[in-house]
């Protein structure tokens, strides 16, 4: 009589399997909202870039007679350089041609170009299909790492870093919003003395890369998973290897 063998997951799958449920258990800070010492750009009107989901016009040059609106088209890149209480004053970094459906542009024949500064009244502006796009920048906080290796340690090893990445566009319809970021700052990582056996945190230098997610609609919300790597000293390393081993880092939570 032959035995039944049950085949076992793979060991990859297990492994996101652990660290998702720890991600749920774990109460996180979400990496979009910045901490209170470092400045982000997040939510900000003023600056970052804007990228036009349709075809607009209302837009008239600023400082200049002709008050004809001007017309820009479908994935045109704005930036708002400053707004009044009746006006918001853009200037185009990218401008595109409006396609041929849109009448008033096409009959005006008076389409925005790059680096001018062009007004349009608020109401007109806050109808606007807009994505973000560019780059944004602030801090994220990594609450645990899954430590690489022969001994695939888990530790609660908290870094804090300012952040730079790159708005993915593409889902903002869905109101969310993907970002690759790159981040370097200050992590705490319990160092154990495999002698000893005793367990000291130490400072860190941290670097590290992924890819966030954010809501657009409830900033509370946050998820993500990054790849990094703390330094520490040679005596540090030399007490616990596991250390210096690369970091996987997952989260999915919200923060009241």
């Amino acid at each position: 009589m032959k035995r039944m063998r049950h085949a076992l997951p793979p060991q990859p799958f297990l492994l996101l399997m652990l660290l998702l449920m720890l991600a749920l258990l774990l109460p996180l800070s979400p990496p979009a909202l910045a901490a209170d010492d470092y400045p982000t750009n997040k939510g900000e009107l003023i600056g970052p870039h804007k990228r036009l989901g349709t075809d607009a016009g209302g837009f008239t040059l600023k400082g200049n007679t002709d008050t004809t609106p001007h017309c820009a088209g479908k994935n045109s890149v704005l930036s708002v350089i400053a707004r009044t209480s009746e006006k918001t004053i853009v200037r185009f970094v990218s401008a595109k041609a409006p396609g041929s459906a849109f009448e008033a542009c096409a009959a005006l024949d008076k389409h925005v170009t790059e680096n001018a500064a062009y007004e349009i009244k608020n109401a007109d502006f806050d109808t606007l299909a807009l994505k973000d796009t560019g780059v944004a920048f602030g801090a994220l906080i990594v609450p645990f790492k899954f430590r690489m290796g022969d001994d695939k340690k888990i530790s609660s090893s908290t870094t804090i870093a300012p952040y730079i990445g790159v708005r993915w566009y593409r889902l903002q319809g869905f109101g969310v919003e993907f970002m690759p970021v790159v981040s370097a700052g200050l992590a705490l990582v319990p160092v154990t003395d495999q002698t000893t056996r005793n367990t000291e945190t130490k400072a860190a230098f941290s670097l590290a890369t992924g890819i966030t997610l954010s809501s657009r609609t409830n900033t509370d919300f946050s998820a993500g998973l990054l790849v990094g790597k703390d330094f520490l000293s040679k005596s540090d390393r030399q007490a616990d290897p596991s250390v210096n081993k690369l970091w996987i880092s997952i989260w999915l939570g919200v923060s009241r």
